[in-house]
Order: C-alpha cells, then structure tokens, then sequence
C-alpha cells in the first residue's frame, strides 16, 4: 500500500521463502524488537516465495513505496534476493538495503563487494543491532556516510526480546507453516551445521514460553514447528514442554476426538533421552509430537570426522523404544555426501535407519554451508561442491558424482514409494521375503525406472501401483500372487473409493455394495469396529468405509506383521474404515475378519 503521512518512517522486512506455506521467524522478531524500543518506524512484513517471478516481487515492493528494506537471507532464497535486491535498486537508486541472516553472515566483505546495491549487512543476531541500525537511518535521514556497512550483530538477552507473534496472528500466518523456539544455540559440535558456532544454548523465560504456546493453540494451527536445534539439550527443560502440552490439549479435549488440533515437530536428539523422557514419551496421548531424529549416518569413522558424538547401540535402542507404542511420529534423517563415506557405507547406514521403523527417512545431501567446519575444510576432506547456493556435495575423495547421481535416484523413489505411506504392506513384503536389504530393493527399483526411463517424468499415485507391479512381475515373480494383494491392500487402505486397478484380484466385482452391507450388519463384525464409525448415517458410512476379501495366504502374512493378530490363519474379509486414518500417513484403520 502506498506510504500515509505519518511521523514514523516506513519500513518493509522481506523474505523470499521456498515454498508459499513457510513463514519467517526472524523477520517476525526484527519488527516485534523495534516495536518495544519504540524506535520511530512502521514495520511491514512482506512474504514471498522462490517461485514467484523477481519482477512481481520487485513491483509490489515498488508499489508500497517505501525506502527502507531488510531482506533475510538463507541458502534456499539468496539468489532469488539478490536478483531482487539488484533489480529493486535500479528501480529506485534512493533505496537502502539491509540484509542479514545465515548466508550473508559468512564471507560478508565479499558479498558486498560483489554487489555494492546493498547498503548494511547485519551478521548473526539482529534485533538490537537492526533496532539501532534503523534508528540512526531515521536521525540522519536515511545518509550515513561514515558507519560501517558490515555490522556485528550483538546478541540480546532472550528476556528482553518480546514475543514475535503479532495481535493478527491468524491473519499473518494464515495457511501457513508456524515456527517457534524456546532456546537458541546447541551444545554439539557437528561440523556440517553452522550451530556447532554457538555452542551456549540460552532458553526464553517459562512463562513467555507458555504464552506462546496458548497463543498458537488458540490460533487452531495445524501444526507448529519447534526450530530449538537440539531440543532434549536438556532433558528437564523438555520434559517441563512435554507435559505442559499433553496437560493443556487434555483440558482443551483435544484427544477426545481422535486426533490433537495442533501437531508439534521438535528436532531431538535420541541418544541423550533419559530414562525419564522415554518413560513419559512411551505413554504420551497419539497424534501429539513429531520427531526429527538426525542420524547423517552409522558409519563411526563418518561420524568422527563429522566430529558427531553417537552411540549406536543407544540411538538404535532409544529410537526403537519411541517407534514401539506408534504414538509419535518418528523422522529419521540421513545426509549423503559426507566425508569418508563410501557406498557400501551408506547402504549399510540406510538399511540400519530403515530397520527403525520411523514413519519417514529423509536422504538429505551434505550443503557446504558457509561458516561451516565442513566447508573450510572441504579441500583437505576431498569435498567437491557447487558454488552456487545451496553449494551441495558433487563428489567425495570416497563417492563418485556418478554414485551420488544414482542416490539422488533413489531418494526420489523413497519418497514416493516409502515416505508416501502409500504402498506401506507392499514394502514390508518385498523388505522381509525377497530382500534382505531395504537399500537393494530401492536399488534394483531405481535401476529399473532408469532402463525404462520413467525416472524422467512424474507419475501419479496410481500409475505408481501399475509400474510397481510391473517390476515385481518381471523380476519376482515367485512372489507376485502375494504382491498382487499386498498392493490392493495398500490400495484400498490408502485410496478411498477408487476403482481397483485392473490387474489388482477382486473376487467381490460388483457385489462389493452388498457384501459391505452384509457384512457391517454382522454383530460380530460390529463388535470390532469403531462406535464413532458406526454412528455414521448410511451416506457416510457407505463413503468411509470400504471392504475386500483376501486370501488365507495374505492374511496369514498380514496377521504375522500384527502381534495381536498373531495366530490367526485363514481366508477373509479386511474392513477399511477412512473414518479414522492414522493422523501421521493418513492410511485408515482396518479390521480383519475370517471366515
């Protein structure tokens, strides 16, 4: 919007994020800062995203026509800002531009030297700094020859930063990802992450943190994204967190329905949980927490280079033990790449992660992040990386660009055939009865997109049964019978109503209608079902609630996988009920019945 008069000068805090549904933390705290020390500004914060045409961008800046811009940077947006920046200045010469962030904090001279259209580059911690930066540009009415324009962020004391969170909450974060933090710093010192440079983990007063807690339940978010880099650094300090959050959801009722109103994701890491926090998190309502656990690898001569501190014995168990109850959603991360790493390693560290059980495994590959041990060390490592953000890993002195090529395949299939939760039964008959490694089945399965090149196009969740199909038939045959139910199990449990693919057995046919009726009219069968299912009104029921027949064989294996089930035998009925899907991937609850 045009500038108003007014006595407080206009500023505009921008962020170009990498997708529409992420939010800026630190723009957030910049213009909460400023607004406590009363410095005489009208902060507007301004969210982009990468995939946005610059000259968009550029002209709605121009449009609110205001000379003061901060733009923060990170290794996803800066090239995207800096064509920003050099544009938005040739449109107005007049303009002062400030960045900061992560990526400009690191080799800022020659930043700037590099592109002389902008005016100050604030490094590490902003608020004060910014704050102050702000209220000199104000007093000298925008000209200050004589300051220096890398400025040295001055870290403040967590109490005296306020909340980030504007009255507009639902406004402002409105179909959007919400972060929030309770500490800042980490205690480790992993060598790939620029936070092995802030070693003091400083934590925000309880009750501010508190506060906001109950300021984002209330706003109903879907979920909300903890950034505290390790969050269980102390184990007191999270358990206090846990329990606060299961007791105010309790109150609230938010588990009497199935599923919590607001997720929360933390960055753990699981081998320093305590006895306490295991104890606790084992009996935690579902649906709750969400879990990101980075493991990088289980490689030890990695880790030590990586200068990563890891018991695996531990790791392995305490993971297991979080995996066991299903009760917290579990993401386990891997980094390709890093130094020492070969590819019988990495094989070994992705079966080792895949045998955890976690609801998601992310292949992320090394960035050489600037400012990191990784980086200034990469030439003495043998890290080949591309210069150009976000500077990821080519090759290793111990892993061709070729093999890293060929993992970058199979993290695409990962993704769609593991992290999809589409296709759940289907992997765990492939992984237990023809493979004896996870990663040789993705191996194998990216081999065979390649040599037809499917790897070169998308493809929609359904032609994704038809092509896994496809493979098992040509190179496994002897298991294809069972597959072939494995995969209409996953169908019909993930895909609602869809007609089944033609090659999928169907004994029902057109009869299906009928054989639902009969069978949910059962007392038996009624018996075993959830009440809130069956409350539905015939309409619903007939749309959430889907049934197929297997046979003993599939069933048999079906049972093995389920303890509960675990000597029952013989040929039936499966009842899917999408009235109640797993909150975490979304595939519904199902009910066998023999026959």
């Amino acid at each position: 919007m045009p500038k108003q008069e007014s006595t407080l000068t206009p500023v505009a805090l921008v962020s170009l994020n990498a997708k529409f549904i992420h939010s800026n933390l630190a723009i957030d705290y910049l213009r909460s800062y400023s607004e406590k020390e009363q410095i005489p500004v009208a902060i507007e914060v301004v969210e982009f995203h990468i995939n946005q045409p610059v000259d968009y961008i550029v002209g709605e800046l121009l449009m609110m026509d205001i000379d003061i811009v901060g733009f923060s940077c990170y290794i996803w947006n800066i090239t995207a800002t800096l064509h920003v920046i050099t544009r938005l200045k040739l449109a107005k010469p007049e303009m002062t531009i400030i960045v900061g962030g992560p990526e400009v904090s690191y080799e800022s001279a020659e930043l700037l030297e590099k592109h002389p259209e902008i005016d100050y580059c604030i490094i590490g911690e902003g608020e004060q700094s910014f704050g102050d930066l702000l209220r000199d540009l104000v007093d000298k009415g925008g000209v200050l020859e004589a300051r220096e324009r890398i400025i040295h962020g001055i870290p403040v004391p967590l109490h005296e930063i306020p909340s980030p969170y504007p009255h507009d909450l639902g406004e402002r974060y409105h179909n959007k990802l919400v972060y929030l933090e309770t500490s800042r710093g980490c205690p480790f010192n992993c060598q790939y992450c620029l936070s092995a440079n802030t070693r003091q983990v400083r934590y925000f007063p309880w009750q501010r943190v508190e506060e906001e807690f109950i300021k984002l339940m209330d706003g109903g978010f879907p979920q909300v994204k903890l950034i505290d880099r390790t969050f269980n650094a102390n184990s007191a300090w999270a358990l206090r967190i846990f329990r606060f959050l299961v007791e105010e959801n309790t109150k609230r009722g938010a588990f009497d329905n199935g599923a919590p109103p607001t997720i929360f994701h933390f960055e753990i890491s699981a081998d320093i949980l305590t006895e306490e926090l295991l104890a606790y998190l084992s009996q935690v309502p579902p649906g709750l927490f969400q879990f990101e656990i980075g493991i990088q690898s289980t490689t030890p001569r990695v880790l030590e280079v990586i200068q990563r501190q890891s018991d695996w014995r531990i790791l392995s168990e305490n993971i297991r033990r979080l995996a066991k109850p299903g009760n917290i959603h579990l993401h386990l991360d891997l980094i390709v790449g890093l130094p020492q790493e070969t590819w019988k390693s990495f094989r070994q560290s992705f079966d080792d992660v895949y045998e955890l059980g976690g609801q998601r495994i992310q292949m992320g590959f090394l960035k050489l992040l600037k400012g990191s041990g990784l980086r200034e060390r990469s030439e003495e490592l043998g890290l080949v990386f591309d210069p150009y953000p976000p500077y990821e890993v080519v090759a290793t002195s111990t892993m061709t660009a070729l093999e890293i090529v060929r993992l970058k395949e199979i993290e695409a299939l990962l993704e769609q055939y593991y992290n999809s939760h589409r296709f759940t039964m289907t992997l765990d008959l492939m992984t237990s009865q023809v493979y004896t490694s996870p990663f040789q089945f993705f191996q194998d399965l990216a081999t065979y997109f390649r040599s037809r090149r499917l790897h070169q196009v998308s493809h929609s969740p359904l032609a994704l049964y038809d092509i896994l199909h496809s493979f098992i038939g040509q190179y496994h045959g002897q298991v294809l019978p069972l597959a072939k139910e494995a995969l209409k199990f996953d169908y019909l449990r993930t895909e609602g109503h869809r007609p089944l693919r033609s090659w999928m057995p169907n004994e029902l046919g057109r009869d299906h209608r009928r054989a639902r009726h009969d069978l949910l009219q059962d007392t038996h069968v009624r018996a075993k079902l959830d009440p809130a299912t069956l409350a539905l009104s015939p309409r619903e029921m007939a749309q959430q609630v889907r049934v197929g027949r297997f046979s003993r064989d599939f069933i048999e294996f079906l049972c093995q996988r389920r303890v509960k089930d675990k000597d029952a035998v013989g040929s039936g009925w499966i009842i899917f009920n999408h009235h109640r899907p797993d909150p975490w991937t979304k595939e519904s609850d199902y009910t066998v019945i023999l026959e």
